[in-house]
């Protein structure tokens, strides 16, 4: 529903099998509705990542602007929100669009005084999967109704300033920044949720919102009308959902897919869900790759399929399905295609984009020293696919010359995102434990030291492979066995400077690979741009120093030395 003004009464009312909302915003006694009210039911792939939700808010009388201002807020967030990256937890979703919101109404008011602001309540409970996420700034509020119970949720964000008076502490647009309330609730079947502004809530008790909420299935309506019969003088405000079920999320692979079977083993011929194998591509201890042609489109594909020797796994079964969520989600040409599975798919596997080429270990023992240059782009290269990952939140987890494909035309592709981890992947497919790490010689120590990794677990990764790609070697004494790797801390790797290996690199690329794969995280590059700048332009810290001659340090403590040695001098030649 879009949000309105006028006189008039705005009503709305939208029905799955699931939920129900109902919404109605009204000026009421006022000459103009400063209220903007929205329920919002997406379809497909919106619905899944970033569910239902319902908003009210509630324009601040006082400032000039307030109606532009909650208007704003519930078109703005309406539209970014749904457009956020779905690899982004939602509650970090609704807080970047708020925040950017917030920037927007303070800009909008030039910083100046509260009467000629944009100001705005805002109050918002997502309906996603099993839960219900409620976003709060203001004196809106939000309460669930759960049997005969009635609980407000949020708590109001204002302060009294006497009988019958109060003051709103905090806002969206009255600082340049704003702290948002975020509280997660588990759904119920029989569940009511109510958005209201205070025209509504503030003359109504509780025990007169449970009969309406119980008794009219229109109760949005219901709730502003018998606001404004006891009295209200306020702009009226509602939302209400009713929860009638509750269903896992749709996107949810691991409860969508965790009971698919492993497939055979594969050869020449075989026909699985339409692909028909034409040969193997690799095969290691914890998965197989075969080439395959699409039957219906004759194209090429790439299916990769589970090692049975984790098919009793779960943390295993969880990895393999969050490559096919994350993949899914990654356009970049510099990034391998995941396609999504067909309809009624009878295996566990994933269709991955057919790759022509070979992997950079091999590049690299076909090209054993190349020249700055090339290794400038080729490192370009892998910068762009993974800024596209952090722009996702998504760390790789397994950068190596072998998770790197070179095509026929020399562009590189970034492949396996089987240890690929973040904040949205977590919170889309409830995994847990630990990330577990990549290959030896390029992951980051944080891994093996209990921390966390972040993009700059990836950055280190990155310059290994770069510090490889010219040296032949690896910047740190190879981690060689299949036994775990023990780290004890950060000050045991001791970096071997590049040029011990290859004397025609500059001193100030070495310098940029070293900080590049720094052991302690805090030490190195804190942005890819960064480290592609210092690999192309000679950072001064990273050149070493002339020591400047002593005439030029201190000319007069030059020329009393000077005359020192002149006395010597004669006196050594009387003597």
């Amino acid at each position: 529903m879009e949000p309105g003004t006028g006189e008039e009464t705005l009503a709305a009312e939208r029905v799955n099998g699931a939920l129900a909302f109902s919404s109605a915003s009204s000026a009421g006694r006022r000459q103009q509705n400063d209220d903007a009210c929205a329920i919002c039911q997406p379809d497909g792939p919106e619905l899944r990542s970033r569910g239902a939700l319902a908003a009210v808010a509630d324009g601040v009388a006082s400032a000039e602007a307030g109606g532009e201002a909650a208007r704003a807020a519930i078109s703005g967030f309406l539209s970014d929100y749904y457009s956020t990256p779905q690899t982004w937890p939602l509650k970090k979703a609704a807080a970047r669009v708020l925040q950017s919101l917030n920037s927007w109404l303070y800009r909008q008011s030039g910083g100046g005084e509260i009467r000629q602001g944009w100001l705005t309540t805002f109050s918002a409970a997502i309906f996603k999967g099993a839960s219900a996420h409620l976003i709060h700034i203001g004196d809106s509020r939000i309460y669930r109704l759960r049997g005969d119970k009635l609980e407000s949720l949020t708590r109001d964000h204002s302060r009294a300033l006497g009988p019958g008076r109060t003051f709103l502490s905090r806002a969206l647009g009255m600082d340049a920044h704003v702290d948002v309330d975020y509280r997660r609730e588990e759904l119920r079947p029989g569940d009511i949720y109510l958005v209201s502004s205070d025209g509504v809530h503030d003359f109504l008790s509780a025990a007169h919102i449970v009969d309406i909420l119980q008794a009219d299935d229109d109760s949005a309506r219901a709730l502003v009308d018998a606001a404004l019969a006891a009295g209200s003088g306020d702009n009226l405000s509602a939302a209400v959902c009713r929860v009638h079920r509750v269903e896992p999320n749709d996107d949810d692979l691991l409860t969508h897919n965790r009971e698919l079977p492993f497939p055979p083993d594969l050869r020449p011929g075989n026909k699985l869900d339409g692909f028909l194998i034409l040969q193997e591509l690799h095969a290691s201890s914890r998965s197989q790759l075969y080439l395959a042609r699409d039957i219906d489109s004759d194209e090429l594909r790439a299916i990769k399929t589970p090692s049975v020797n984790f098919s009793d796994d779960p943390a295993y079964i969880e990895r393999f399905i969050a490559e096919e969520w994350t993949g899914r989600r990654l356009d970049h040409p510099g990034i391998i295609r995941v396609y999504p599975p067909r309809p009624g798919r009878q295996f566990l596997y994933h269709v991955l984009e057919y790759i022509d080429g070979q992997n950079l270990r091999q590049w690299m023992q076909l090209h054993p020293q190349p020249s700055v240059e090339q290794v400038r782009e080729l490192i370009a290269q892998l910068v762009s696919a993974l800024r596209r990952l952090q722009r996702m939140e998504i760390v790789h987890g397994d950068l190596k010359p072998e998770n790197i494909m070179v095509t026929a035309d020399g562009r590189l592709k970034l492949i396996d995102l089987g240890g690929a981890d973040g904040a949205g992947i977590r919170e889309h497919l409830n995994l847990g434990g630990d990330t577990p790490p990549g290959s030896k010689n390029y992951a980051a120590p944080e891994y093996f030291l209990g921390d966390s990794p972040s993009h700059r677990s990836d950055i280190f990764s990155l310059g290994v492979i770069a510090y490889e790609l010219l040296t032949g070697r690896y910047p740190y004494p190879e981690r060689a066995g299949f036994r775990h790797y023990q780290l004890k801390h950060y000050a045991s790797l001791q970096y071997t400077s590049a040029r011990q290996h290859r004397e025609d690199i500059p001193e100030w690329i070495d310098g940029a690979l070293h900080k590049a794969c720094a052991a302690d995280p805090r030490h190195r590059y804190p942005a890819l741009s960064e480290f592609v700048h210092d690999l192309h332009t000679a950072n001064p810290e990273f050149v070493p120093r002339r020591e400047r001659p002593l005439m030029e340090r201190n000319p007069l403590l030059f020329w009393q030395v000077v005359a020192l040695l002149l006395l010597l001098s004669h006196l050594l030649h009387f003597l």
